[in-house]
């Protein structure tokens, strides 16, 4: 009769696995010092993965999808209250990085490339999905009048996507947790009067406002 697997067992091979890893990249790394570290034996590693190639797979792809899952919000389909969209936003954003800087050692090493060019397009194509949610977005504001409409909102999301991965690379190499709410709070400032119109900008300054002293109350 099979030995029945125990379930805590892949649990603590992976999590060895990303400390790994995140040490020596996925190409230095050696299963048995996964095993060593997580305390199971190579023969419980091969188990459940065929590779160390194959752990790594399973932790770039649970961290993509997860990502993923915060750049796939779509615009609403008319008008809203900007100030419970504002909140919201800057909400999800923090969330968002949060998420970055929870799992920054597998994160910075995916941005810097240490892993292994085999799984770089996950990044790549992550990227190019928060780009598109830019131009989404950017689109909706020109088309409620809050976004300047002279723009041209392809070239824009680039400009804003770049600014928002230099965050993120720079988040995910700060050794004491950051201030996430204050830096994420600036960039949609610094949004709101790049792409705003002048009516907006002030009503995105009062809503900001309004805002802080809730939080603060």
């Amino acid at each position: 009769m099979a030995r029945p697997q125990d379930p805590r067992a892949k649990i603590e091979l992976l999590k060895a696995a990303e400390a790994v890893f995140v040490e020596h990249g996925l190409e230095r790394a050696r299963v048995e010092e996964i095993t060593t570290r997580a305390g199971r034996s190579k023969g419980s590693f091969y188990l459940h993965f065929s590779s160390k190639e194959e752990a790594f797979r399973q932790i770039v792809e649970t961290l993509v999808a997860r990502l993923g899952s915060f750049v796939d919000e779509p615009p609403p389909p008319g008008p809203v209250d900007l100030e419970v969209l504002l909140r919201r936003q800057l909400e999800r954003s923090i969330e968002t990085f949060e998420f970055l800087w929870m799992n920054r050692g597998v994160v910075g090493l995916l941005m810097s490339g240490g892993g292994s060019a085999e799984f770089g397009y996950l990044i790549v194509e992550l990227e190019q999905q928060y780009r598109q949610m830019i131009e989404r977005w950017l689109r909706w504001g020109m088309a409620q009048g809050i976004y300047r409409n002279d723009m041209d909102a392809d070239l824009i999301s680039l400009a804003l996507a770049g600014a928002y991965d230099s965050l993120a690379r720079r988040v995910v190499k700060e050794t004491k947790r950051p201030d996430l709410r204050g830096m994420l709070l600036e960039m949609e400032r610094f949004v709101a009067h790049a792409v705003g119109t002048p009516e907006y900008i002030a009503q995105f300054d009062s809503m900001v406002n309004n805002l802080e002293r809730k939080r603060n109350s």
